[in-house]
């Protein structure tokens, strides 16, 4: 039977929009329930809003001092707002209330992030002393040495607790690959926040639109600042319709549709896209592509798209009749949204790549192909998108600024997504970015996401040294931090699976 804190939870998941005012009600009438501030809390995190939820949970550990979860949680918010020694302090205050081998490893992550890598080791160190190795955080451990060894110049040293994270990882490939990428996304560099805010994004955007390579994206506005403009442009462009999204929106929540300009221009924090009305159909129903890019290195810059995706479709067909334009289950192809739809149907056989709902992108490709379309030029424009994407990203200085926070293997490899709509000509649109893609769903995506997360370990898993290696490279790579890197991007490069370089 459900309760009223699951209830909050799924609310919280699929319907902010509905959750924030019934949480901020909960807590003005509950002002001592340290719960009921935790779930606020978590409401602002799940929607980035790091400062807010920062607050809330600092007041929700002040209401309930002795609880290790709300602890743990501002150390997640401080490392969100890239505040590390913040985040460390937060860490050991929690291992004071019940030590755990979670506290503790991300407090030898945040030593490693502030440059303290003799300390981080010492830390390290003192956590594997007494770990078993199925520990749910031996992976995390394990990985998190191995990584500080090299950024200390000690390849050799860093290869023997690789190999013992290898052997955790051969004993439950899946489990643990799906364990290292849901950490790895959980405190990458908070810089890349920002792109995750559709207004962010689409100022950033804007600035670069004329830019060599800038991905294609709709004309779009930010609102308010942008008010004046959107109405003088919908005065140009009289009929062309519009969407609605708040800025903050997730799964689809709050979206709106419309010709009338005016009736949207007065939303607050909304951005506003000119929609893109001739959109690539299958079946007669709309769908958007998830796209997956990977920076893997920052100095020299190397960034990949996976060559396989979802694609997500609208469970109703196509429809831009006025009467129709408001349907939201003809337009929106988050299946969030649509949950309970009598016309949402997605398989849980793998294997079924073109049925239902979700579709593998390499099938949404053949059937284009099948149907007079050319998947290999939209293949050509998915990667040009892609690096337009990251190349962005560049110019807004958030690599720069990453590479001089914290020592360069701090960091993991990051993944994020590309919510990205081809229109009936077969061009590519930037819709939305996902800093912190989904990586469960359905048995179909599960197993595009294996295979991604599988070519992600391999990657950036591999050996320094190999048995065959002459007595000289080893020396070299021992002492040589060029000859280091570039070994590193040989077993990248090796490993790489679906994964195409775009930069």
């Amino acid at each position: 039977m459900a309760t009223l804190p699951d209830d909050l939870r799924q609310l919280i998941e699929f319907d902010q929009l509905a959750a924030r005012p019934l949480l901020h009600d909960l807590v003005a009438r509950l002002p001592k329930s340290a719960e009921a501030r935790a779930f606020l809390a978590q409401s602002y995190l799940r929607s980035l809003e790091v400062q807010p939820a920062l607050e809330h949970y600092r007041i929700a550990s002040e209401l309930d001092p002795k609880s290790l979860n709300y602890r743990q949680q501002l150390g997640l918010c401080a490392v969100a707002a890239g505040d590390y020694e913040a985040a460390y302090k937060f860490y050991l205050s929690a291992k004071e209330i019940a030590p755990t081998e979670h506290s503790e490893a991300l407090a030898a992550l945040m030593l490693h992030r502030m440059g303290k890598l003799q300390e981080a080791v010492q830390a390290y160190s003192a956590l594997l002393a007494r770990m078993k190795r199925d520990h749910v955080e031996s992976p995390h451990v394990l990985r998190g040495m191995a990584m500080l060894l090299r950024d200390l110049g000690a390849p050799i040293t860093s290869d023997r607790y690789l190999h013992e994270f290898v052997s955790v990882f051969r004993f439950d490939p899946g489990r643990v690959a799906g364990l290292v990428l849901e950490r790895d996304t959980s405190i990458d560099y908070h810089g890349w926040t920002r792109f995750a805010h559709k207004s962010e994004l689409a100022r950033a955007l804007n600035s670069g639109r004329n830019q060599p390579g800038a991905p294609r994206f709709p004309v779009t506005f930010v609102l308010p600042d942008d008010r004046e403009a959107l109405l003088a442009y919908g005065q140009e462009n009289p009929g062309v319709i519009f969407i609605a999204k708040p800025e903050r929106g997730t799964g689809g929540q709050g979206m709106a549709i419309t010709r009338d300009v005016a009736v949207i221009a007065d939303r607050q924090a909304y951005v506003v896209q000119r929609y893109v009305e001739r959109p690539q159909l299958i079946d007669g129903k709309k769908g958007h592509i998830r796209l997956y890019g990977m920076v893997t290195s920052l100095d020299p810059f190397r960034g990949y798209l996976y060559g396989d995706g979802i694609v997500r479709f609208a469970p109703e067909p196509y429809d831009l009749s006025d009467e129709n334009l408001a349907n939201v289950h003809r337009h929106i192809t988050n299946t969030a949204l649509h949950r309970g739809h009598p016309e949402l149907t997605v398989s849980e056989d793998a294997s079924q790549e073109n049925v239902g709902a979700v579709w593998s992108l390499s099938a949404y490709l053949e059937r284009i192909q099948a149907d007079g379309g050319d998947a290999e030029a939209i293949r050509v424009e998915l990667r040009a998108l892609m690096r337009g994407f990251m190349l962005m990203v560049g110019r807004e200085g958030v690599f720069a600024a990453q590479a001089k926070a914290a020592p360069r293997r701090a960091f993991p490899y990051k993944l994020f997504g590309l919510d990205v709509l081809i229109d009936v000509d077969g061009k590519p649109w930037l819709i939305e970015a996902q800093r912190k893609p989904a990586l469960g769903g359905s048995a179909l995506v599960r197993k595009v996401n294996g295979g991604m997360f599988q070519s992600i370990f391999e990657m950036s898993c591999g050996y320094i040294i190999e048995d065959t290696m002459p007595a000289e490279r080893i020396a070299l790579l021992s002492k040589d931090r060029a000859a280091l890197l570039q070994r590193e991007f040989e077993i990248e490069d090796a490993r790489k699976g679906k994964f195409e370089r775009v930069i």
